[in-house]
């Protein structure tokens, strides 16, 4: 026999009644404009939004054991290493949080906690409560006059590809410094600067993640087509971007003041010698190491030249030797005072040594042109010699 059934009732809203019909076992609810919806299609979004905060704050948790493990040499994975001012983002507000302005702290806090109460709206909007007027739309459409129902919705691949790019553009950046903030915060040790980057990381990883989730709930529960898909996407991302909204506002009203929190901010957290300082001992060892090994390359790079010098010194004392014998042979010929048709043999000899003597002085004149460009060479490579093992003197 027939094992399954359907029962369809006035329970939504608007409701052609005082209050709409309470239904609980009803399939479809449906409201005063003949818009239906199944009950199965309730949910609490704003409890799962509680659910998904969790999860994320569990994550970067584990990011944060991790960093601490790899620190300490206990575990090996990835590396995101990064300056914690350029991950924050120079031009949002919530590089603020690494300031010590107690001033710049509640600008970002008021930015952060107006961002959260825009996406907490929107979520709690998209939540269908059928007894009362929430943003959710209707999935059916279902006349009085006809037993068969029609979908409202013309959601198609285009628009959620769409959906996601501009996602994909606008958050992941933001979704990436977080996680950089967080895997680096170990980096300063037992301090407030830890502290800093730990909530400048949470926070900008959650409230990108909130606009994550927020999108996505909100467009499952208004938007039935690909121009409304795009369009509640754009107002959403508008939402997220608030705080670099609020950095170009205090760029107008108050530079001075603006620059010279940067200022500060940059000047603490910069990779610049005081940063250096602050580092543990792996990001000293590699840049002993990597000095280091410029310094044997720039040893191995003048023992090179020397040793053509040395090469250059040879030659030179062997022309020197051929032009004596050359001088010598010159002599004993005009001594002999070879007569005119004389010994040809001789004669030609001495052409031969002629010819010699002036392709060596080309080359003497050319090796001692040599000789000058490599002593500069070596002059300038035992100058940066000198640089890099005062430099690593200093970091050892």
């Amino acid at each position: 026999g027939q094992t399954k059934s359907s029962f369809i009732a006035d329970c939504g809203s608007p409701s052609e009644f005082d209050s709409p019909l309470d239904c609980p076992d009803c399939t479809m609810c449906c409201n005063s404009q003949q818009e239906c919806d199944v009950t199965t299609a309730t949910k609490d979004f704003g409890l799962w939004a509680g659910v998904v905060m969790g999860l994320v704050f569990g994550f970067l948790c584990l990011v944060l054991l991790a960093s601490l493990l790899q620190r300490k040499g206990l575990y090996q994975c990835f590396s995101l290493k990064s300056d914690a001012y350029d991950a924050v983002g120079k031009d949002s507000v919530y590089c603020f949080f690494l300031s010590n302005s107690i001033t710049a702290w509640v600008l970002a806090i008021v930015v952060l906690v107006a961002q959260v109460i825009c996406f907490s709206v929107y979520i709690d909007g998209a939540t269908l409560v059928f007894d009362s007027d929430k943003d959710w739309v209707y999935q059916y459409v279902c006349p009085r006059d006809n037993l068969d129902c029609r979908i409202t919705s013309d959601n198609g691949g285009l628009g959620w590809i769409f959906f996601a790019v501009f996602l994909a553009v606008h958050l992941l950046s933001d979704i990436v410094n977080g996680l950089k903030l967080v895997w680096n915060a170990p980096r300063y040790g037992l301090s407030w600067k830890t502290c800093q980057c730990l909530f400048g990381g949470f926070c900008l990883f959650s409230i990108s993640a909130l606009a994550l989730y927020s999108s996505v709930v909100y467009n499952v529960a208004i938007s039935r087509s690909n121009l409304e898909l795009i369009f509640n996407t754009v107002i959403l991302l508008f939402v997220n971007e608030l705080d670099e909204k609020m950095f170009s506002c205090l760029e107008t009203i108050s530079p001075k003041w603006l620059e010279m929190t940067s200022g500060e901010i940059k000047a603490t957290f910069s990779n610049n010698k005081d940063s250096v300082e602050n580092t543990d001992g792996e990001d000293i060892k590699e840049t002993i190491l990597e000095h280091q090994g410029r310094i044997n390359e720039l040893e191995e790079e003048i023992e090179r030249i020397t040793q053509f010098g040395r090469r250059i010194d040879e030659l030179e004392a062997e022309i020197e030797r051929i032009i004596q014998l050359g001088r010598r042979l010159v002599q004993r010929s005009v001594a002999m005072k070879i007569s005119r048709g004389g010994n040809t043999k001789l004669k030609k000899k001495m052409a031969k040594i002629v010819a010699k003597q002036v392709a060596n002085r080309k080359e003497i004149e050319r090796m001692n042109i040599t000789n000058q460009e490599q002593g500069r060479k070596v002059e300038s490579l035992e100058s940066e010699l000198k640089h890099f093992k005062a430099k690593f003197q200093s970091l050892s």
